[in-house]
């Protein structure tokens, strides 16, 4: 049963991951997490047209990544757990580490070569 759980946990993880494997989500979430945005905002931000901005969303909103508020005549986008964007934040400083780390590794051996 413990094996059970363990594996849905690590699907559901899988599943997250996948949202969040995209740039324009990543861009998306990094403008929600500083405060709640309307989609024309959002548009504004991206440079994307409506209708993607509009999809992410909805695919983010299926997930229970973010919500909706209605303020005024206008909808507003915000996290449901701020939680998010640190992860976010802590893989993207991952991503750094190893870039560079690469780059100081493949330093030397460039200068090899030019020599």
């Amino acid at each position: 049963m413990e094996r059970e759980r363990e594996e849905q946990l690590y699907r559901l993880q899988a599943e997250l991951c996948q949202v969040l494997a995209e740039p324009t989500r990543l861009k998306l979430l990094s403008l929600i997490g500083e405060r709640p945005r309307p989609v024309k905002e959002l548009v504004e931000a991206t440079g994307e047209r409506q209708a993607k901005i509009s999809q992410h969303l909805a695919i983010m909103r299926q997930r229970n990544i973010v919500r909706t508020d209605r303020v005024g005549t206008e909808v507003h986008y915000s996290l449901t757990d701020p939680g998010i964007l640190e992860a976010c934040r802590i893989t993207r400083e991952v991503l750094l580490q190893q870039l560079t780390q690469q780059a100081s590794l493949a330093a030397p051996l460039i200068a090899t070569e030019r020599v």
